[in-house]
């Protein structure tokens, strides 16, 4: 009697023992089948973001690298034996979707007048630092709504520095808008949106598949040093600003504006912009035969607007072919009631994007650019410029060099040639 009553407080004994054990295995399966389904959520969550900005405005590498990334990240995980840590951004509104993305781009820009030269540490125009903070419900399977926050904070803009002056951001760097809107996406009728954001001319002269864009954006050839100015003799001429444009539309504004749903690629955009100004647009997005194409064309209205009186036409058009090589083409044309002037823009890029480092792709292209009587009847403002962009998929980054030249040919002057390079990455989270 005496030994199984002993036998019974050893077997008691023992099974207490190993219950926290098999509960503590339990509970860590659970925790570990919660991360993978979180992880799962958040990359559903990260392609229907990408799938729902404007086609113009997406990187047409992102997904490619999304999923490249991902690959990389679950055999990691995979090799450790451990499930990917969710990172997710949390609402107070359980009804709205909240992501955060943004961007640092600084860079080293060295710049020669002809007369004189000075090294600058840069915020990189071409696209600069920012944050957006994006909220998307959805109503039902056909309506979505959203609203997006943009702010950029720009220290020492290559904009805006200039030879000898002081730093562009010196004492005045703050935040400030480029969107501050909301939207109504209906699968069947569109999008509508509400707000300070890019009108639908905004972009159009921007169609860009070289790769490049980071450090030589689609005829923004001015963004790297556009406050640099001309010299002769000593004496100071124009900015790059003044003499050179991309002439991309009406830019972000208050405005309300409608996109219809895309139609075998193509999609019709018009907006009325604050001030009395419209505009009209006209993209297209697709692939054929592994041939990626991105093309806008937009007309722009901006009679009595912030007093330019102007009526613009422009566009852009740029294709990538499966082995790298593309071809980018931009023009543009203004009619200023004003003054009787009637400035005109081109703009030309080859490229190639290769894949010599197993870190990421590698873009290398050459452009020009045109532009007459930008600033007064007769000039001719032009740029040639050579960009490499090196991708390091694993910590979204992109590391640039760039050198440009720009000339400018007035009547009755003989201005120096301007020459700028610039060194940098941008790291995008």
């Amino acid at each position: 009697m005496g030994r199984r009553l002993i036998q019974c407080l050893m077997a008691s004994v023992a099974l207490g023992l190993l219950m926290p054990s098999v509960a503590g295995a339990q509970q860590s399966e659970i925790e570990r089948l919660k991360a993978e389904q979180e992880a799962l959520r958040q990359r559903i969550e990260r392609m229907e973001v990408q799938q729902r900005m404007p086609e113009q405005h997406q990187d047409p590498l992102l997904r490619q690298r999304i999923e490249r990334l991902e690959s990389e990240q679950s055999k990691a995980a995979a090799a450790k034996g451990d499930a990917k840590v969710p990172r997710f951004v949390e609402s107070i509104n359980d009804d709205i979707r909240l992501t955060l993305s943004g961007q640092v781009n600084r860079a080293a820009l060295y710049a020669n007048d002809g007369d004189e030269d000075q090294v600058f540490h840069v915020d990189n125009d071409n696209s600069s630092t920012r944050l957006l903070f994006r909220g998307v419900g959805r109503f039902d399977e056909d309506l979505t709504v959203g609203t997006q926050i943009e702010v950029q904070i720009e220290s020492n803009s290559s904009f805006d520095v200039s030879i000898g002056g002081e730093p562009a951001g010196f004492n005045t760097v703050s935040f400030t808008e480029r969107k501050l809107e909301l939207f109504f996406d209906s699968k069947t009728f569109g999008r509508l949106w509400l707000g300070q954001g890019d009108t639908a001319s905004n972009g159009t002269s921007e169609s860009d598949l070289s790769g490049t864009a980071v450090v030589s954006l689609a005829s923004g050839a001015w963004l790297m040093a556009g406050s640099i100015r001309f010299q002769e003799d000593g004496t100071t001429g124009p900015r790059v600003r003044d003499v050179f444009s991309d002439f991309d539309g009406l830019s972000r504004d208050d405005r309300i504006r409608y996109d219809t749903p895309s139609f075998e690629g193509f999609k019709f955009s018009t907006s009325h912009v604050d001030g009395s100004a419209w505009d009209a647009a006209l993209t297209y997005a697709g692939e054929i035969s592994g041939i990626k194409t991105r093309a806008a064309i937009a007309y722009a209205d901006a009679d009595n607007k912030n007093n330019r009186n102007l009526e613009q036409v422009n566009g852009s058009a740029s294709v990538l072919f499966p082995f790298g090589l593309n071809f980018t083409l931009a023009a543009g044309q203004q009619d200023l009631e004003k003054d009787g002037r009637d400035p005109s823009m081109y703009y030309a890029k080859v490229g190639y994007i290769l894949s010599p480092f197993s870190i990421g792709s590698t873009a290398v292209s050459a452009d020009w650019q045109l532009v007459e009587d930008r600033d007064r009847s007769g000039d001719e403002a032009t740029t040639y410029g050579l960009a490499l962009v090196q991708n390091i998929d694993r910590i979204a980054t992109e590391a640039y060099v760039a050198a440009r030249m720009y000339e400018l040919d007035r009547r009755g002057a003989d201005f120096d040639d301007i020459y700028a390079v610039m060194a940098g990455a941008r790291v995008k989270f």
